[in-house]
């Protein structure tokens, strides 16, 4: 089951600063929460963000103190284990398990409570392609196959949905009727025509003449 959190604001931290260690930080910047790395090096991208105040890069040698794993976790809310050494990973999930902090192992789907999956996004519009980590490749290839499939007709047509549900929020008290409407919008071939042609504006005057003469 694929469940969208709402990040903003929440604590991420990262054990790992690595490649992957990198591309999850990148993933989860998306989201606009706080993301802390810690790692004994760095890559280049990684030391690029962390001077551009974006992420916070923590230098320590887990290996040498572990102590850290322990202390750390409950600070924060979601943890991602990414680390070149297994049983490393392994002792973070289970510090965080302790706590009920969501982990996430990279390559370890088993232990792990989420998966981050493959995403593009679409203005608004954002899909996720999981593979319930059997393979992360297979998931970036489908991604990139449906970033082909969709159209800038149905991207703004999602644009004008969000309008017009306000609009029938407003003056419509009846669900049916408003999903009803909404579907009408939808299907409206002289709005669909606009979309195509990328007038916005005028499919928005169009739905609200459809909504307030219903």
């Amino acid at each position: 089951m694929l469940i969208d959190l709402k990040l903003k604001d929440k604590a991420v931290l990262i054990f790992g600063g690595g490649i992957v260690g990198e591309r999850k930080a990148r993933k989860f910047l998306q989201a606009n929460p706080r993301v802390i790395v810690i790692s004994k090096r760095f890559t280049r991208g990684l030391k690029r963000l962390g001077q551009q105040g974006r992420v916070k890069l923590m230098e320590a040698d887990l290996k040498s103190d572990p102590s850290l794993i322990s202390s750390l976790i409950p600070n924060y809310d979601v943890v991602i284990a990414a680390t070149d050494d297994r049983k490393l990973n392994e002792d973070i999930v289970v510090e965080a398990k302790k706590r009920r902090i969501l982990v996430s192992v990279v390559d370890e789907p088993s232990i792990s409570d989420f998966y981050l999956p493959a995403t593009t996004r679409f203005g608004k519009i954002r899909i996720a392609i999981c593979t319930g980590g059997r393979s992360p490749a297979m998931a970036r290839i489908l991604r990139e196959n449906l970033e082909k499939s969709i159209t800038r007709k149905e991207i703004l047509q999602v644009e004008l949905q969000h309008y017009a549900r306000e609009l029938a929020k407003a003056s419509i008290s009846d669900g049916r009727t408003r999903r009803s409407l909404l579907y009408r919008i939808i299907q409206n071939p002289e709005i669909k025509h606009l979309l195509k042609e990328g007038d916005l504006e005028e499919a928005k005057n169009l739905a609200k003449q459809i909504i307030e003469h219903r």
